[in-house]
C-alpha cells in the first residue's frame, strides 16, 4: 500500500468527525538536548499519520516576538529557512504522508536554547506544538600544580567553555577530599562558564591520585583530569597526556 493511498483511507475513516476532533498535533514531551557543533531533532507529530491536503508548517522560536525558523507552504512548494537559520534547517519532506512534520536543526549554537513552535495549519484547520531545546557545550579540565603550600602542595583545576554551569568535585582515590577547596566560577559575554578551583592536599592525607571531575548536568557527562602524588618530595618525574585530556604526575614529598 503507497503512502498516499494510506493516507486517503485514514481521511475517509475520520470523515464523520469534523477536523479539530479528527487531528491533534505533539512536540516533545520532555526537554530535548543538543550539543554545539552537532545537529539536533525537534519532534513534531500529527496523529493519527497523515498528511493534510493544502498543509503549511510554520516552525518559529519563542522570544520577546516569534522568530521564524522554517516554513513550508503547500502552495507554491515553498520550503524556506527563516532568515537567523540560512542553511542550518531541514524538514522531512518525504515523511509528511506519515505526519512527520518534525525539524532537524544543524549545527547548534548556544543561542538556539529556548522554546520552539510548531504550527501545522490548512484552510479548514490548524493546530500548535512547542519543544524546548537545552544546548550543552563541554570543554577539557586541566590541573595546575602550584608548588608547596604550607605542608602540602597546591593544586589548581581550571576549565573554560562551558554551558551550562557544571559542577565541580574534587576526588582523592575515589573519595571526596575533605580539606579546605575554593571554587570560583565566571561567564563571559557568550554565556560560557569557566570554573577555577584550588585545593591543599596535605603529605601523607591523600597520596595517590588526585581527580578533579566537571560534570555537564544537561547531558548527564562529565570529563576529568586527574594527578598522582607519591612520595615525600615536590620533584616531578613525569607527565602522561592522554585522549581524555587526563594528566597523570608523580610527585615525590619530602
Amino acid at each position: 500500500m503507497t503512502d498516499t493511498l494510506s493516507s486517503l483511507l485514514t481521511l475517509n475513516l475520520l470523515l464523520g468527525l469534523s477536523l479539530p476532533e479528527k487531528f491533534s498535533l505533539a512536540g516533545s514531551p520532555s526537554p530535548v538536548v543538543g550539543v554545539v557543533g552537532q545537529d539536533v531533532v525537534l519532534p513534531c507529530q500529527l496523529s493519527p499519520p497523515a498528511r493534510l491536503p493544502s498543509m503549511d508548517v510554520l516552525w518559529r522560536k519563542i522570544g520577546t516576538r516569534f522568530i521564524p525558523v522554517h516554513e513550508y507552504l503547500d502552495e507554491g512548494s515553498q520550503n524556506l529557512p527563516g532568515e537567523s537559520y540560512q542553511n542550518r534547517t531541514e524538514l522531512f519532506l518525504q515523511e509528511f504522508s506519515t505526519g512527520n512534520v518534525s525539524l532537524k536543526l544543524k549545527a547548534l549554537q548556544e543561542a538556539d536554547a529556548g522554546t520552539y513552535h510548531c504550527f501545522v495549519k490548512n484552510p479548514e484547520w490548524s493546530q500548535e506544538a512547542t519543544t524546548e531545546l537545552g544546548i550543552a557545550v563541554m570543554a577539557p579540565v586541566f590541573i595546575d600544580v602550584l608548588g608547596p603550600r604550607g605542608q602540602g602542595i597546591g593544586l589548581a583545576c581550571r576549565t573554560t567553555g562551558w554551558f551550562p554551569k557544571p559542577e565541580l568535585q574534587w576526588v582523592g582515590n575515589w573519595q571526596n577530599l575533605t580539606m579546605e577547596i575554593v571554587t570560583n566560577v565566571t561567564q563571559d559575554r557568550e554565556n560560557l562558564y569557566s570554573v577555577v578551583s584550588y585545593v591543599t592536599v596535605t603529605e601523607g592525607e591523600d597520596n595517590g591520585d588526585i581527580t578533579c571531575i566537571v560534570r555537564n548536568g544537561l547531558l548527564e557527562t562529565e570529563r576529568q583530569s586527574a594527578i598522582h602524588l607519591s612520595g615525600e618530595s615536590f620533584h616531578s618525574e613525569g607527565v602522561t597526556m592522554g585522549n581524555d585530556h587526563t594528566c597523570y604526575m608523580d610527585l615525590d614529598l619530602k
